[in-house]
């Protein structure tokens, strides 16, 4: 299913062409980073979840504001793509070679501090509630950088693994949902707005999970190479829950593979096998779905009643678990 079909166009319209003007820039190098970047497209997730939270929450805050905010939150999103795809070393995104494959290290982490910069002006315009909370996500997201890579190449445990990905995924979809919300309703009470941000820990949470299956069991719709958690030493939920469920006498011979720094295609084989047997696909799908629903059930009741606004916030919300890239 298309993210775009399920947005709110105008907007999400408007914060594309904010989203262009904030990748642009006077110096030829700089402006074509910008371009072959915006160009490489993107769910747009957050700025519509800031969106879709703003119209149920009444859209009484001004309109330019979350605009910007939208906007600022998909620049450090892309920020973050330019510098992990250096970091892992993957050579593609979304069908295209990434960044640092044309154009080197050094300008790719350049390019990434320069969109980093640019989110930050924009945000310098918001008032300080909005700021504190898009800065703390900042702060949570780069610490679950920094966690993972304390942790590759080894058998990291279940709180290592959500640790990471609730500060490096999680942390500035909550804030795209909180500042949403608070644009929408200036007055929302403060154990409206905990709501809304622990909706959108479980929503982000939810995604990453399902991005980590796909990395494993995905057709080549990502846009980038499969296996490319593993392959860098980051060993995901679908392999520490194989390890768990694998027979002691067999946990030597698991745990080897899923450590090794190179395997054969039989191996990996062997590997997704032994995923498949376990049915570890599908539980954690389940997982993923059950999180929705919790996210789904701390909305209830906040907001206008209108149907029609919660219907697309939640559409917005299953599309993290039923997408296919």
């Amino acid at each position: 299913m298309p993210m775009m079909r399920v947005l709110p166009l105008a907007e999400l319209a408007e914060v594309e062409e904010r989203l262009k003007e904030g990748l642009a820039s006077e110096i030829p190098l700089v402006a074509e980073l910008g371009a072959y970047l915006y160009h490489s497209g993107g769910k747009r997730l957050r700025p519509a979840l800031a969106i879709a939270f703003y119209k149920l929450l009444g859209a009484r805050g001004e309109r330019g504001a979350l605009l910007e905010a939208a906007t600022a939150l998909e620049l450090i999103h892309l920020a973050t793509l330019v510098h992990d795809d250096i970091i892992d070393g993957s050579p593609s995104r979304r069908a295209r070679p990434s960044l640092w494959k044309l154009w080197g290290n050094r300008i790719a982490v350049l390019q990434g501090d320069f969109i980093f910069s640019r989110a930050i002006s924009i945000l310098n315009r918001q008032e300080a509630r909005l700021r504190a909370i898009v800065t703390d996500a900042i702060s949570e997201l780069l610490e679950g950088e920094l966690l993972q890579e304390g942790l590759r190449w080894q058998l990291p445990t279940e709180a290592e693994y959500f640790g990471v990905i609730q500060r490096k995924t999680a942390a500035l979809i909550s804030a795209a949902c909180a500042v949403g919300a608070l644009l929408g309703d200036p007055g929302l009470p403060e154990a409206g707005l905990a709501r809304v941000r622990q909706a959108g820990q479980k929503l982000g949470t939810a995604y990453q999970m399902v991005d980590d299956l796909l990395d494993i069991f995905g057709d080549g719709r990502l846009g980038k190479p499969t296996w490319k958690d593993r392959d860098g030493g980051w060993l995901t939920l679908p392999f520490l829950r194989l390890l768990q469920t694998t027979p002691e006498a067999d946990r030597g011979r698991v745990s080897h593979l899923l450590r090794a720094e190179a395997l054969s295609q039989a191996e990996r084989e062997e590997l997704l096998q032994r995923l498949a047997d376990a049915n570890i696909e599908k539980s954690l799908l389940a997982e993923a779905r059950a999180l929705i629903a919790e996210a789904k059930w701390l909305l209830e009741g906040l907001g206008e009643p209108k149907p029609e606004l919660k219907g697309l916030l939640f559409e917005i919300m299953d599309f993290t678990v039923e997408r296919d890239s």
